[in-house]
């Protein structure tokens, strides 16, 4: 695909209060390799031009979510930097089964009339390979309208396979600016931020973190996009080293970055070789906002 088709930040945002909220579905145990690790991509989602489009990616049966992803995509070219991504999302079912992953896009400006459409995607594992399996997220905060928010879920001794990003009412005029996890994977990090001319409504931003005991041959591997300047989008991708897999995915815009910029695109690839970021100007923005990151959650 072309790169219209589809790009690390600390962000210095006011940072949301953590909290270990989410069902322990294992204890814990040694480290060992996941097992029966695949990845299963969604339907599209209608294509037409409703303001949101949301898209679920369910593991098979017996099997739980690791990880995952989304892509947002306008049909015409000229509609191709008016969606962005506000929901990266592992969600479990009313038994507590953790099978699925949520990917929701929003139209960035009311002008947008073309149609576009939303895919997620989930990487799946076998439970008994998921010592100490947990979904943890940050703390809800009460919703006001700051221009940028930043909020973390952690892991505390286990580490982050994968995780997630939520905005809460994020009407077009917020975008997600990260979905990650931490250089040790202990803490899985969530920002967005108000597009530039602001936002009069109240929003907040979540994470999701989900964890388990460390696995054989974990490592986070995060690698920057070649553009670092005022470009109109940007690509990034992150490979797992030979041996290892990608069990989890993310992708962050530089904290320096205005309002206006989003994430697109966090994609794993179909061989779980390797994860793809991409990340564009909204409404053009004159001021450098560095390189984008792509990451690879990796293990053997």
């Amino acid at each position: 695909m072309t790169s219209r088709n589809r790009w690390f930040a600390l962000a210095g945002a006011a940072v949301v209060a953590v909290a270990q909220v989410g069902v322990q579905l294992a204890g814990a145990g040694p480290a060992a390799a996941v097992t029966g690790i695949e990845k299963v991509t969604s339907p599209v989602s209608s294509i037409d031009s409703q303001q949101s489009h949301t898209a679920r990616a369910e593991c098979p049966a017996g099997k739980w979510v690791i990880g995952g992803g989304g892509w947002a995509f306008a049909v015409a070219a000229a509609d191709s930097a008016k969606v962005a991504l506000v929901q990266l999302v592992p969600e479990h079912r009313t038994d507590g089964t953790p099978d699925s992953f949520v990917a929701t896009g929003t139209e960035t400006t009311a002008a947008m009339t073309g149609d576009w459409w939303v895919q997620a995607y989930a990487i799946c594992a076998s439970p008994s390979g998921l010592s100490g399996y947990q979904v943890a997220r940050s703390q809800n905060s009460a919703t006001s309208s700051p221009p940028e928010l930043e909020a973390v879920a952690v892991c505390g001794s286990r580490r982050a396979l994968g995780g997630g990003a939520r905005i809460v009412n994020p009407g077009r005029d917020v975008a997600l600016h990260m979905s990650r996890a931490s250089g040790s994977g202990d803490i899985f990090r969530a920002s967005a931020h108000e597009d530039a001319n602001g936002y009069a409504g109240n929003w907040t931003v979540d994470a999701y973190a989900i964890c388990v005991n460390r696995p054989a041959g974990y490592q986070v591997v995060t690698t920057p996009s070649a553009e670092s300047g005022s470009e109109s989008e940007k690509i990034a991708f992150a490979e797992c080293p030979s041996g290892t897999r990608v069990h989890g995915a993310g992708a962050a815009i530089s904290n320096t970055a205005p309002g206006g910029v989003s994430l697109q695109v966090v994609y794993p690839s179909n061989a779980l070789d390797y994860v793809q970021a991409f990340a564009v100007e909204n409404t053009p923005v004159s001021q450098d906002w560095d390189f984008i990151v792509s990451q690879a959650i990796c293990a053997s």
